[in-house]
């Protein structure tokens, strides 16, 4: 155990002579050498993100209290100590939950949120267990001598990360913490072939791994490779009840893809390998790996697809078909030879997009159609409408393109699909609303305001005609950012807060409660914060002493490249007053460092573009959007729309002070 440890032991009994059965005082807290505190007591598992004041100025300023016990919370019996930074956010967080001297919970904080904790169970004062919580994750691990020797939760994401950090650190014994057990699976009841490949495959598995590895070091990969993201289709559900020797319905992911690349996101993923998953399973609450992905050479001349077709669903399909035919989902030849016929179709459209043929574009998803309806005839009765969904979505892309030839016959069908009644007329109807939103502004674009309107007017009659339908959150989203592009605020605010009220769950939900944080932001201390485009962290709490303003924009968006020569000239115009803060919303890392790039002010780029942590926690609806902060770290203006704008304001408070 790390020396660490024991300087948190030592700091629970220092914590505990300090309060001699008394109130906790500032005073008595300030007696902590916080800065010893900081730097020695750190997550047991690596690559956890967490604030940690690096400048000895920011070190300075903060600031210990120690909280006597019964006060620390239900079911802490000792003291609890409490770091925080010089803003009043929590940092550390370091607690005797059992009352016997010694610290046994480890806390640490990101933005305020505890996003980690170490605990030690049984007082040995070893950590027992790790978990992330909040924004870094859901995972919790099981600790065995420091190491992580198993998970009691773990996301198929997470799985995917942890993966590529066992890859990339050429650590075995984590890379087998997320791989299924031959025992495990026989533990699910899968067939008895499949178990015995996989074990088959574990003798093995040590080469193996070194084989992927030196494939990926000839594709990009460094020791510094970290993991970006984790793409699939939606989890398969395989009922119990259709597959003989299952135990319990069996959920898992197929063809999965891991990417990664540069730690901070960024760089060309063009020249980095990228992993294919053939199937991960889940076992109890962790998700784990069936067999060993597949490296993806990121050459497009030397890439060829990977399948993989002697899978789960494979082995049940052949076990299940001499007794009581085709199981596993209705996974039958039928159903399989449609899937791939429609998977051929869509990769020899990637041309037709890149022309940009508006009437091939028609035909494309026209014809799309066809190959669904092959699919969905074939698909077993409860997987049918996910494929409709689907084919409503290729109807409506066909009638929004204005084809005169294809769009009659695509409105007909959607028209059909709304009379019928059910979830695929609400999800029909909806489809519908955007298309001929797109299809008045293309025809008639002089008279935009009058197709809002419509927008809004459609938008309105679907959630009265659909009030308890999936696309409700969506339509109250697309409501509410109509209304207020075109200045109705206090209607968009009631919108607003009706999704975040009525579905603060969803992902609308959160981005409608951030859009009235936004509107509500004047007058409110300004809390942004963010990995830098270079690494670094980038806060908007340490630019106080000057106007700060903070610009949400992306590279691939036209209005904000308008803006920013104006706002770069602006700022070294006004550089000893005016500090400036980028934060890019672009969708993919190339992009985003470019918008980093062009611009000398520090950047926040995460990842999620409009979907992005900080795009949702202000409720970002356009770009570029933009706050002015004034020297105290207030917000003045929520809504400023240009350097001419800003230029203005900074005058105005420059008179104000003469």
């Amino acid at each position: 155990m790390r020396a660490a440890r024991s300087r948190a032991a030592a700091l629970a009994a220092a914590a505990v002579a300090m309060l001699g059965g008394q109130t906790a005082r500032v005073a008595q807290a300030q007696q902590l050498d916080v800065p010893s505190i900081l730097k020695e007591n750190r997550p047991v598992q690596r690559g956890v993100e967490y604030d940690s004041p690096s400048s000895p100025a920011e070190v300075s300023s903060c600031a210990a209290e120690v909280v006597p016990p019964g006060r620390s919370g239900p079911g802490i019996k000792g003291v609890s100590v409490i770091i925080r930074d010089g803003q009043g956010r929590t940092l550390r967080r370091f607690l005797d939950v059992s009352g016997d001297g010694n610290i046994d919970q480890w806390c640490y904080y990101r933005d305020g949120f505890e996003v980690y904790r170490d605990v030690d169970y049984n007082d040995d004062r070893r950590i027992d267990e790790s978990r992330w919580l909040n924004t870094a994750g859901t995972r919790i691990a099981v600790v065995e001598g420091g190491k992580i020797a198993s998970w009691r939760r773990l996301s198929a994401q997470e799985a995917s990360k942890v993966l590529v950090d066992a890859i990339v650190s050429g650590d075995h014994d984590l890379l087998n913490t997320v791989m299924a057990a031959p025992e495990e699976l026989a533990a699910l009841g899968l067939p008895k072939g499949l178990v015995d490949q996989v074990r088959a495959e574990l003798a093995g598995r040590k080469a193996a791994v070194e084989e992927l590895t030196r494939k990926l070091s000839g594709w990009g990969w460094t020791n510094t490779t970290a993991w970006l993201r984790f793409d699939a289709d939606m989890p398969h559900l395989i009922p119990a009840d259709v597959a003989s020797g299952l135990k319990d319905d069996l959920l898992l992911f197929e063809n999965a893809v891991v990417f990664a690349g540069s730690p901070d996101g960024l760089g060309d993923l063009g020249q980095v390998a990228y992993l294919q998953v053939p199937e991960l399973v889940r076992v109890g609450e962790a998700w784990k790996f069936v067999g060993l992905p597949r490296a993806f050479n990121p050459d497009p001349s030397q890439a060829e697809v990977i399948v993989a077709y002697d899978g789960i669903r494979s082995w049940l399909y052949r076990e299940g078909a001499g007794a009581a035919g085709p199981v596993a989902s209705g996974v039958s030849p039928e159903l399989e030879k449609a899937l791939r016929a429609l998977a051929d179709f869509d990769a020899q459209a990637v041309d037709i997009f890149a022309k940009g043929d508006t009437k091939a574009i028609a035909q494309y998803h026209y014809e799309r159609v066809r190959k669904l309806r092959d699919v969905i005839a074939a698909a077993p009765e409860a997987d049918r409408i996910e494929y409709e969904k689907e084919a409503i979505n290729s109807l409506a892309a066909a009638y929004q393109t204005g084809d005169e030839q294809v769009g009659p016959a695509t409105k007909k069908v959607l028209d059909d699909f709304v009379k019928g009644g059910g979830p695929l007329s609400s999800y029909a109807a909806f489809r519908l609303i955007p298309a001929e939103y797109s299809l008045r502004a293309s025809k008639d674009p002089d008279h935009l305001v009058e197709a809002q309107k419509k927008w809004v007017e459609e938008l309105e009659a679907f959630l009265k005609a659909y009030p308890r339908s999936a696309e409700v959150p969506e339509a109250l989203f697309q409501l509410a950012s109509i209304k207020e592009f075109n200045g109705a605020e206090d209607e968009a605010r009631a919108v607003y807060d009706r999704l975040a009220k009525e579905f603060p769950d969803s992902s609308f939900g959160r981005k409608g409660a951030g859009a009235l944080r936004r509107l509500d932001l004047v007058g409110q201390p300004i809390a942004l914060s963010g990995p830098g485009a270079d690494g670094q962290t980038v806060d908007a709490s340490s630019m106080k002493g000057k106007h700060l303003l903070v610009v949400f924009g992306a590279n691939s968006s036209p209005p904000t490249q308008r803006e920013l020569p104006e706002l770069i000239r602006l700022a070294d115009r006004r550089k000893d007053t005016l500090a400036v803060i980028g934060v890019s919303l672009d969708g993919d890392p190339e992009s985003a460092q470019a918008f980093a790039s062009q611009a000398p002010w520090p950047t926040i780029v995460e990842q999620g573009g409009m979907e992005s942590r900080l795009a949702d926690e202000f409720g970002i609806i356009s770009l570029p959007t933009m706050f002015l902060v004034d020297p105290s770290g207030k917000v003045v203006d929520r809504d400023v729309r240009s350097a001419v704008e800003v230029e203005g304001q900074l005058d105005e408070a420059l008179a104000k002070k003469q």
